[in-house]
């Protein structure tokens, strides 16, 4: 492996370490008090008004994690590229990723406008509901959808080499990549990030001992 690709691979997975750290701290500020599906008006503007630093601190801490997750999409892209003759699920995998963080920047910044508004004493109970709904489809739907290709592509070409996935997970991710794509993405993103952390892991191991090699040679 090039010193290039060594390090391409180190940056990818330092990124999507990065990530997964800010996302997954700035959504445990307030995730756990966020209403449900359908929940009743007074509920959400409740959880706005109650929880406004939080959700705001929350959401800006998941906003800088979006650059880290284009770095971190990017590097999978070249990574993909090196097992297969055409750049067909590399190409997906990168597509699926930015889709992934379009969802999520809309849904962060949706939800910090109507923290602030709570905040302000300004939220009156029809935009609280509106922006409720439009980030909670964005943040779970809409991102479901974009982590399903992602994963759906990156599991096809674990298939045939060990890019990012051992091949005997490939399989399993094939399913879990489909149900992103379904309304049970809901309960699934949590699984989403640790899997950002294990792949980012995995490739970070990897390139000890390649710079170990490289350093002796």
């Amino acid at each position: 492996m090039s010193e290039g690709m060594i390090g391409t691979r180190r940056i990818t997975g330092l990124a999507g370490i990065g990530a997964a750290a800010l996302f997954g701290v700035g959504s445990a500020l307030w995730v756990l008090d966020q209403p449900s599906a359908g929940a009743p008006t007074r509920q959400v503007v409740s959880f706005y008004s109650s929880l406004s630093s939080r959700i705001v601190i929350g959401a800006s801490l998941s906003l800088l994690a979006i650059p880290l997750l284009v770095l971190f999409a990017r590097g999978v892209r070249a990574i993909l590229r090196e097992h297969e003759d055409v750049d067909l699920f590399a190409t997906t995998a990168f597509g699926g990723a930015l889709l992934f963080c379009a969802a999520g920047l809309g849904a962060e910044t949706i939800n910090m406008i109507a923290a602030q508004r709570a905040g302000e004493g300004r939220l009156t109970t029809g935009l609280a509901r509106a922006l409720f709904e439009i980030s909670y489809a964005l943040g779970y739907n809409a991102a479901g959808v974009g982590a399903g290709v992602l994963i759906l592509a990156v599991a096809a070409v674990a298939l045939r080499s060990r890019a990012l996935l051992d091949r005997p997970v490939a399989i399993p991710m094939l399913i879990f990549g489909c149900l992103c794509l379904t309304p049970l993405s809901r309960y699934l993103m949590a699984v989403v990030v640790l899997l950002l952390v294990v792949c980012s892991a995995r490739l970070l191991r990897a390139c000890a001992p390649q710079a170990a090699a490289s350093n002796l040679a």
